[in-house]
This record gives structure tokens, sequence and C-alpha cells, in this order.
């Protein structure tokens, strides 16, 4: 493939990425690696560290097919923030997410390109979180010498965020709600038998990065 050519099939997958993220978005505590869909008689769980300016992110998922181009993931997450958030800095959450492959595997573009939708919530004493991120994710699988396939993706996501706090009676009310615009660039690598080792940062309100396990199952 020529330059030229490459370059135009770069932007051709960027426009559509910035165009995705206006419309849906998912994986809501962390981009979990690589825009296809799992297949229709397979799953997929993983497990993810997160670690950020005073917070450590905990996380598990599952992701389970339900059409050809299509599937759902569920998430666990902890946080343990600075001392101050309350909880002993611990909350506790869930979510869930929807994501829908514009670009599948077996197409012969290049590159996979995929649009998530998802909703999660975290909990800690007197402190409620309410995430509604909107997005897409790009990545491309690239084979290795060794017959292991490297998979770089990015996404882009527009993220709601409403924080609720129970605050005592007379004090001024001190919850609000946010839009935040997230970048999510990463990478994983196949480790054999079905599993693989990824790394992923998040660039926004909430900087990250993150590193984890995912088992095809």
């Amino acid at each position: 493939m020529n330059v030229r050519r490459s370059m135009g099939l770069i932007a051709v997958a960027a426009l559509a990425l910035v165009g995705a993220a206006t419309t849906v978005r998912a994986q809501v505590y962390h981009q979990q690696p690589g825009a296809p869909v799992v297949g229709e008689t397979e799953a997929a769980v993983g497990a993810t560290i997160g670690l950020g300016d005073d917070i450590v992110r905990l996380l598990g998922y599952g992701r389970f097919n339900v059409t050809e181009v299509s599937d759902v993931g569920i998430a666990l997450v902890m946080d343990r923030f600075d001392p101050g958030h309350g909880a002993d800095g611990w909350r506790f959450g869930a979510a869930a997410d929807f994501k829908y492959a514009i670009v599948p595997t077996e197409t012969t573009l290049p590159f996979d390109l995929s649009v998530d939708g998802g909703f999660g919530f975290q909990t800690g004493a007197d402190v409620t979180n309410i995430d509604i991120p909107v997005g897409g994710v790009i990545s491309r699988p690239l084979a290795l010498s060794d017959d292991r396939v490297l998979e770089p993706y990015g996404g882009l996501y527009l993220v709601i965020r409403h924080v609720s706090v129970d605050t005592p009676p007379g004090a001024p009310d001190a919850s609000d709600t946010d839009l935040d615009v997230e970048l999510r660039l990463g990478a994983s690598i196949e480790v054999g038998g079905g599993t693989s080792a990824f790394a992923t940062v998040h660039v926004g309100d909430l900087d990250m990065f993150f590193l984890g396990v995912n088992v095809s199952l």
C-alpha cells in the first residue's frame, strides 16, 4: 500500500471516529482493547488496574455476543481515592455498554471501527457519580513474525459526568454536571492461549494509565 493511499485511509478513519463520538460510547470506566466485537460463539473476560492523580482503579469485565456486529459488556469497578473523598476513599460501582461494529473484521479495509453506548455509576459515603459516555473506537491488527497479533487502538469520547453530593441541611448544594472530551490510546498483544495483555492511556478531565489482561473464552 503506497503512502498516499495509507494517509487517505487514516484520514477517513479519523473522520469516521470523530463522527462516531457524537452518537454513542461505552466501556465506561476503561477502554477494553480493540474495536471488533466478540464472536457469535465466544465471550471475553478481563481485569484492569488503573493509576491516576490520587486514584487507583480496579476493574473486572465480561463481553458477550449479541449479533454478528454487536456485543454487550458489563463491568464492576472499585476506585480508591486519596483521603477526603469519603468512605475511607473507596467508591464502588458497575457499568454496562453496547458496542456496534461499523467496519466489521470481515471487510477488506485494514482497520476495524465500532461505536458504543454505556452507563455507569459509583457510590461511596455521601457521593454518587453517574457517567454517560458517547464515542467510538478504531483498531488495526498487525501480524508479528512469531504469528502473534499486536493490535493498536484509539478512541475518542464525549463523557457526561454527574456528581451528586449529600450535604447537611442548610449547606450549599455541591452536586455538579460536566461534559468532558476524552482521548484513549492503547495496544494489546497476544501472550498465548486466547489471552492478551494490554495498556491504555486516558487523556481528558481524569488522566489515567491502565494495564490489563483479556481472555477469550
